[in-house]
């Protein structure tokens, strides 16, 4: 666990992020040329994630070692280890095991045979929440979520998710939204501020990935 404030670790984890924002941009080519003839279980969340992290470890661009499902574990008040969940994937940062930038993927209009659907909510739900409860990234100061935008719609999954965050203002602890500007046809990126359960105030990264 990080020492003192995490708000004295933002720097360093916002510098890490920017580096892993381009390494995300050069992959994201690299992640969907195998996959773009696939259908059904080859187009879920988790085989793109594996898709995803392979590429990133093949750019070199990424300014640290990844781990694919970050498996993290609890004690009951025995003393008993059991596992509570996994990240999608982690950055680690120096030497301590707790101490990473997460990365959480989710699916996002997502096409089905009668209708487009945006999962929108289960991005927040299943997704942002984890880090705003403390079950992710407890006591760190940044995090980031990935948004796999299955029909390249990514104006309608930004909307999609203002909306729904929107309506969610006090259960995420949401003091701030921020949209960064955006290369037509590239990543669509924004932040968002939660004061977190455990108390500390996270910045957490979006980055809508378009599939062509």
């Amino acid at each position: 666990m990080l020492a003192g404030s995490p708000d004295t670790w933002l720097a360093q984890f916002r510098d890490l992020g920017e580096q892993m924002s381009e390494a995300i941009e050069a992959a994201w080519p690299i992640c969907i040329r195998p996959l773009q003839t696939k259908k059904d279980a080859m187009t879920h969340e988790d085989h793109i994630t594996e898709h995803l992290v392979q590429a990133l470890r093949r750019t070199k661009k990424v300014p640290g070692r990844i781990e694919y499902q970050q498996v993290l574990l609890i004690d009951d008040a025995d003393g008993n280890v059991s596992l509570s969940s996994s990240i999608d994937f982690v950055l680690t940062v120096g030497d301590d095991e707790e101490v990473y930038l997460a990365y959480e993927c989710k699916r996002l209009n997502v096409p089905y045979a009668a209708r487009v659907r945006s999962l929108c909510v289960p991005y927040v739900k299943e997704g942002l929440m984890r880090f705003v409860t403390g079950q992710y990234s407890n006591g760190l100061p940044m995090a980031t979520m990935i948004g796999y935008v299955m029909n390249g719609d990514n104006d309608r999954a930004r909307r999609g998710l203002r909306k729904v965050m929107k309506a969610r203002t006090a259960t995420l602890g949401l003091t701030s939204e921020q949209d960064h500007p955006s290369v037509p046809g590239g990543a669509t990126r924004f932040s968002s501020t939660h004061t977190c359960r455990p108390g500390h105030s996270m910045r957490v990264e979006h980055y809508l990935l378009p599939w062509p």
